[in-house]
């Protein structure tokens, strides 16, 4: 989240005297016009700093308060379902799994943007169950043949060690991992500057945009 506030409009308003209304007016419409100018340009920065964001990671940044002219601030950041998961990608840090352990694909294939498809996982779980019906049901799903042998859990292997809970696929009496939920931390580096991106667009337009709207505000002015 960036938070881009005016101040030090003394000189401006001491040099307009008796109209300052119209400097607070044009400084809250060229912050919010400012603001959306950084929201704008936050999906091609995300495209070169991620690896193939999904349309909805690159819809996730907008303008979260506008300014008005009684308060000369606003703040653009990510919508609060992207700012969940983006936030890793932003400030970094070590991420806890929780009790459902954190979704490692092995041996699936992928969408487009590098993510396990939606419904994959439901359904393979399905397919570990033991139900007929169920089974048929989610072999459609996720296509892949009813017959598959999967097997859900915490598998202890002929060695006696423990593998992380997971999704295996039961071949020659082996398994193999397809989809694993290992209980330990992860640690992300940061990978996207939204503060540095989202300040060099507001070094680059801020004047501009204030110089406009001031020049509008005070040819409409009484």
């Amino acid at each position: 989240m960036i938070t881009v506030k005016m101040e030090g409009f003394g000189a401006v308003k001491a040099r307009l005297a008796g109209m300052a209304k119209q400097v607070n007016f044009a400084a809250s419409k060229a912050l919010n016009a400012t603001a959306k100018r950084v929201v704008e340009a936050m999906p091609a920065e995300m495209e070169k700093a991620l690896d193939r964001p999904t349309p909805f990671t690159k819809k996730g940044v907008a303008v979260l308060e506008r300014a008005d002219k009684s308060r000369l601030q606003v703040t653009v950041g990510f919508r609060k379902i992207q700012a969940e998961y983006m936030q890793w990608q932003v400030s970094g840090g070590s991420r806890s799994p929780g009790e459902a352990g954190l979704k490692l694909p092995s041996a699936i294939k992928l969408n487009d943007y590098g993510n396990i498809p939606k419904g994959v996982i439901a359904g393979l779980m399905a397919l570990a169950r033991k139900d007929k019906g169920a089974k048929k049901a989610a072999a459609r799903r996720v296509r892949v043949s009813a017959k598959l042998e999967l097997y859900y859990g915490d598998p202890v292997d002929k060695t006696g060690k423990l593998w992380p809970r997971g999704i295996y696929k039961i071949a020659n009496g082996s398994l193999i991992p397809l989809i694993v939920f290992p209980k330990v931390s992860a640690r992300y580096r940061v990978r996207f500057d939204f503060k540095g991106k989202a300040k060099s667009v507001v070094d680059r337009v801020w004047r501009q945009e204030f110089d406009k709207a001031l020049a509008d505000a005070l040819s409409t002015a009484r």
